[in-house]
């Protein structure tokens, strides 16, 4: 109830706005009397005051005074009855209350004061009665949209049949807008961004309400504003509070379910890559519980966050871990958008730093396949830039013609980065295929032919190492590394020259062999490069 209406009643048609027209829709909760000095002290807010003046009579600015000090409470207005022991309101008192924008009432002599308390009180009763009779109603509502399942856009069109105003839901869990109209004004400004476009201040316009409870936030509510709304302000906002607590429910429960079912199709992916499935019936059975489709062969790319395992370490604190896994999850989700843009059909699997993709394209595409995976990590690259240090590398096997075979992608992919860690190459895309001899020794990895390599120049090394703590193996490496040019080996490891001749001497006296000779050179750096493998190696 406002002062306006508390006027205009019928059964009070004696009251007359004297000063303060500009707060005429000020809300009255209680009416209530003062004609004590000290009255105004106990206003809670809210409140129509009414007064005789009889405190007042002898002071000339004290209706000022009580006006400002009504004003200071939060008071809805003030009404005075004049003729008995107040003549007539002050000018001050009239000028002040317009300053102020606080309504004085003229209320007539011969009104009791329950003659203006009970038709005031009655109407505020009626009032709350019918904002509770329409708060149950919308209670009802949106139990029903609860217990009955009811999709976000069903929830919308409800919330839109109460509020009379177009509603869209932002989903940022699941990077959807979704409508209570299509056709509305703010539906067809929301049409046209991409979702990565959105943000409150796009729409100034409109009013963006949160969707969320103490631990996660799910988005947001965006209605349009209406200067006259359909529903009092109160009951209005109660429909958005269910309306969001509805929508948090249906959240929870998409993505309990999307948890589930990411379990059960990960563990598929797993088996997938790791051969634990038994029979190409298997494979094409289980895919389609997911709704996949595998006609094809296919390959796998694999994202790896570069050294952000380093990070996690035993003693890290709460926030730099929240913070961590916020990276991995960003980035995880720009190489999502970005792979599934371009392969809309890719499948993915998680892991704690990298991210699986299987691809599985036409015959057409497959000889566009490298070009297309270049872009791919160019624009998960510009989408990531900034994310703290890291970098990713993605790693690519090679087609396979059958699926069961998706494996041996798998281990290719796999052993692509790690190869590129031991060379120190991130922040690229290393296709398998373009691996040179890493390839060809990644064939005989693990074989008898390449354990007797490492028996006959690693071996020996690392065990004399071992045994009388000295670093032959490192510097054969670095030395290997620099073209056999010992004077460079000496400065990579920071040994006096004089050092690297005496350890390279030591090495060809422990293996029993010459490694100025270039066979012998190479024999030894196949050696290297198939340790690093066999250390580095997926199956």
């Amino acid at each position: 109830m406002t002062i306006e209406e508390l006027i205009a009643l019928p059964s009070l048609s004696g009251l007359r706005l004297l000063a303060g027209e500009q707060g005429v829709h000020r809300r009255i909760s209680s009416v209530t009397v003062v004609d004590t000095p000290d009255g105004a002290a106990w206003i809670k807010g809210s409140e129509f005051v009414i007064t005789t003046a009889f405190a007042l009579k002898d002071d000339s600015r004290g209706l000022t005074k009580l006006i400002r000090q009504l004003y200071g409470n939060d008071a809805s207005g003030l009404g005075v009855k004049t003729g008995r022991f107040i003549k007539s309101i002050p000018q001050e008192a009239l000028d002040t209350a317009n300053e102020l924008g606080f309504p004085l009432v003229f209320i007539p002599d011969e009104y009791a004061f329950r003659d203006v308390i009970n038709p005031a009180l009655s109407m505020i009763v009626n009032r709350q009665s019918a904002l509770l009779d329409q708060s149950a109603k919308i209670h009802q509502k949106f139990l029903e949209l609860a217990v009955n399942n009811n999709s976000v856009p069903e929830i919308l069109q409800t919330l839109k049949s109460l509020l009379g105003q177009s509603a869209v839901f932002v989903d940022i869990h699941f990077r959807q807008f979704y409508y209570s109209d299509y056709d509305s004004p703010l539906a067809r400004q929301m049409q046209r961004i991409s979702f990565d476009e959105f943000s409150a201040e796009l729409f100034p316009q409109y009013r963006c309400l949160p969707v969320a409870n103490k631990s996660e936030n799910f988005g947001c509510i965006v209605t349009e504003r209406e200067s006259e709304p359909e529903l009092e302000e109160s009951v209005a906002q109660t429909a958005v509070e269910y309306a969001c607590i509805v929508l948090i429910l249906r959240a929870q429960t998409r993505i309990s379910n999307q948890h589930i079912e990411e379990k059960y199709r990960d563990a598929f992916l797993e088996d997938l890559l790791l051969n634990n499935v038994k029979t190409e019936n298997e494979i094409h059975n289980r895919a389609q519980l997911y709704g996949w489709n595998f006609p094809n062969g296919g390959l796998v790319a694999v994202i790896d966050i570069n050294n952000i395992k380093k990070y996690y370490v035993e003693d890290i604190d709460p926030q730099t871990n929240e913070r961590l896994e916020e990276i991995t999850q960003n980035i995880f989700g720009a190489s999502i958008r970005g792979m599934l843009y371009i392969f809309p059909n890719a499948k993915y699997y998680k892991q704690s730093d990298l991210i699986v993709f299987i691809i599985s394209p036409e015959k057409y595409e497959r000889s566009l396949i490298e070009l297309r995976l270049e872009t791919v990590f160019r624009n998960i690259r510009e989408q990531i830039a900034g994310e703290a240090s890291f970098t990713i590398t993605m790693g690519v096997g090679d087609y396979v013609d059958n699926i069961k075979d998706i494996h041996q992608s798998y281990s290719q992919a796999r052993t692509s980065i790690n190869i590129g860690y031991k060379l120190e190459r991130f922040d690229c895309i290393l296709f398998y295929n373009r691996m040179g001899i890493y390839r060809l020794l990644t064939a005989v990895a693990g074989t008898e032919e390449s354990e007797d390599f490492d028996r006959r120049y690693i071996r020996p090394l690392s065990d004399y190492d071992a045994k009388y703590h000295t670093a032959l193996l490192e510097t054969l490496e670095a030395v290997a590394a620099c073209g056999w040019n010992l004077k460079k080996a000496g400065e990579m490891l920071f040994i006096h020259y004089n050092s690297a001749k005496y350890r390279f001497s030591k090495i060809c006296e422990i293996l029993d062999t010459d490694l100025h000779d270039p066979e012998q050179r190479l024999a030894a750096e196949i050696a290297l490069k198939m340790r690093m493998i066999n250390n580095n190696r997926w199956s």
